[in-house]
């Protein structure tokens, strides 16, 4: 009898440190609010499409012909 009750203790206690384990993983995959601090205003994000941030002529902004989208 006593080896029936150490199973279900040890099942229990695997069990409640699975479900803890979920729990906390759950909980963690939420996105948290973003941070209000006072006199900071939100910076818009640059598109991603900008290309020409160096202008045209320069290298850094070149795009193979191979590479470019169809306009």
């Amino acid at each position: 009898m006593d080896i029936l009750h150490s199973t279900w203790f040890w099942l229990f206690v695997i069990v409640a440190l699975v479900m803890s384990t979920i729990g906390s993983l759950a909980r963690l995959s939420k996105a948290p609010p973003p941070v209000d601090l006072p006199g900071v205003k939100p910076q818009p994000y640059a598109a991603e499409d900008d290309e020409d941030e160096d202008g045209p002529d320069s290298p850094a902004g070149h795009t193979p012909a191979s590479l470019r989208k169809p306009k």
